[in-house]
């Protein structure tokens, strides 16, 4: 079940400018799971972490989990269908008002 939902919410994020930030784990591709990172180009994590939540989306930043990379990590295990519309929309809204250059 996780790994269809992080699937989903990836894709949302990825269509919307967001890059994953820990895609590999040294050369072997990061599963589908309860987690994972996003990253948006032009904001640490600290500052996607603030702006996200405008949009009524909770994470962490990666700088709590000791890492040195730009990011935030998202978790799926609140995410329910009928939700997935309205991170699209708010998405949608996200990247309308951080255009990307």
């Amino acid at each position: 079940e996780y790994e269809r939902r992080a699937r989903w919410m990836k894709q949302i994020f990825t269509d919307h400018g967001f890059s994953i930030v820990y895609d590999k784990d040294v050369t072997q591709q990061v599963g589908d799971g309860f987690f994972f990172t996003l990253g948006y180009p032009g904001l640490t994590g600290g500052e996607l972490l603030r702006e996200l939540m405008m949009y009524g989306v909770s994470s962490i930043s990666l700088s709590t989990t000791g890492s040195e990379q730009q990011g935030v990590r998202a978790c799926t295990s609140r995410m329910r269908e009928e939700l997935y519309p309205v991170l699209e929309e708010r998405m949608k809204a996200f990247q309308a008002d951080h255009p990307l250059k």
